[in-house]
């Protein structure tokens, strides 16, 4: 069982050019489930379906016990594939259904009080604050685009390219106040390739520092639990509050599916309230 996860991992590194984070997330789950099942026989649907049983008793969420599965349904295509076995054990297994959670969503009195903390911060820290609060709640990046942006990525002072999930490149809108904030952290911030380099110039921030970061600022706005999605999620719903289409948030936020973009709609509340007070009979 061992030997074949090698394979598969490096199937994933050398063919597929998975990220690292795919890569490291399939082998832990593949580990995880080579140790709870019999590796002296061979790996049936009786041992699947006796391992979600497992991964449910741990009363872990949906999206994780699913995850596990995709990892592993990968796995034995690929094994089938190469004809390492007969027959795929996942055949029959499906995905478990869950019900999709509304986001929590920040009010833009509450993002305004975010920014408004970073006035306490010494100035290169409040810049770079600053900085990522305008990319992550004024473009809607996630975390993981966020770090990975280079310098040349900034395609014209009004745009930005971003390479998203599964590399999937687009280009997403910049205000007026991210140009002047580069500006300003450039001076403070050279010799890198990237906008937000760590200690080490030649490596980009990593996601949990700009998590504590952004824990601190919130610290002293006396907010809790701020993330990088949490105002990924406000900046979607506000825009859509204030009248933007679903077709172009759902192109700035990078999702494949428009259904993923939707379930802003229904967090929307302003628009709902407007919307019941402009056309229900009983508004007047």
């Amino acid at each position: 069982m061992h030997n074949f996860i090698e394979l598969f991992i490096e199937h994933l590194k050398s063919e597929r050019n998975s990220s690292k984070n795919t890569i490291q997330s399939y082998t832990l789950d593949l580990m995880d489930f080579s140790k709870n099942v019999d590796l002296c026989a061979e790996i049936t649907e009786i041992n699947i379906v006796s391992y979600l049983s497992f991964l449910k008793e741990q009363h872990l969420q949906i999206s994780t016990i699913n995850r596990k599965l995709s990892a592993l349904r990968q796995f034995f295509k690929f094994l089938c594939l190469e004809e390492y076995i007969n027959s795929d054990p996942m055949k029959f297994i499906q995905q478990q259904r869950q019900r999709r959670a509304l986001p929590k969503v920040l009010s833009e009195e509450v993002v305004q009080k975010l920014q408004h903390s970073t006035d306490l911060l010494e100035y290169s820290e409040k810049i770079r604050a600053d900085l990522i609060l305008y990319l992550l709640y004024g473009s809607g990046l996630r975390v993981s685009e966020l770090i990975s942006i280079k310098r040349n990525a900034i395609v014209n002072p009004k745009f930005i390219r971003i390479f998203g999930k599964g590399s999937r490149e687009r280009i997403v809108p910049l205000s007026g106040k991210v140009m002047l904030l580069l500006e300003e952290w450039y001076t403070v911030c050279k010799d890198s390739i990237w906008v937000f380099p760590s200690t080490n110039p030649l490596k980009p921030i990593t996601r949990q520092r700009v998590f504590q970061i952004l824990k601190k600022i919130a610290a002293i706005a006396g907010i809790e639990n701020i993330s990088p999605h949490v105002l990924r999620h406000a900046f979607a719903t506000h825009i859509l509050d204030n009248g933007a289409d679903l077709l172009s948030v759902k192109k700035m936020l990078g999702h494949q599916d428009i259904a993923t973009t939707e379930i802003y709609t229904h967090v929307s509340r302003k628009k709902l309230r407007e919307t019941v007070k402009k056309y229900h009979p009983l508004s007047s």
